[in-house]
């Protein structure tokens, strides 16, 4: 009976044993599979932060090349009527303001354009 006893004793130790090193195994593996999990996690945020970068740079290109329209569109208007407002300028400073002078002087509207330089309707 106590040869018994003995062995269910070292039978329960090792059993005790067992489960020591069976939770010690799960727990390496949690470690590693949270890390698995960690990494993973970072290589999709960055393609997403990625993606989303890259939209963010095409559409802040086409806000710029819309922009450069408007501004091209804006010195074509300033281009095409700068000599007349000069002219007005110089005969209004000099003195002329005879009627014949007006009627050939006479501007004309500087045309609208619109943003992209085309003639607005």
């Amino acid at each position: 009976m106590s040869e018994l006893e003995t062995d269910i004793d070292s039978l329960y130790s090792r059993v005790d044993e067992m489960k020591k090193r069976m939770m010690a195994h799960s727990n390496e593996e949690i470690d590693k599979l949270k890390q698995q999990i960690i990494v993973l996690a970072n290589e999709e945020a960055r393609r997403i932060v990625d993606k989303a970068k890259a939209e963010a740079d095409a559409e802040s290109a086409d806000i710029t090349k819309q922009a450069e329209k408007g501004l091209a569109g804006i010195k074509k208007n300033i281009d095409s009527s700068f000599d007349r407002a000069v002219d007005n300028i110089v005969k209004t400073v000099l003195g002329d303001t005879s009627a014949q002078a007006q009627k050939a002087d006479k501007p004309s509207k500087p045309k609208k354009l619109t943003a992209e330089g085309k003639p607005a309707n």
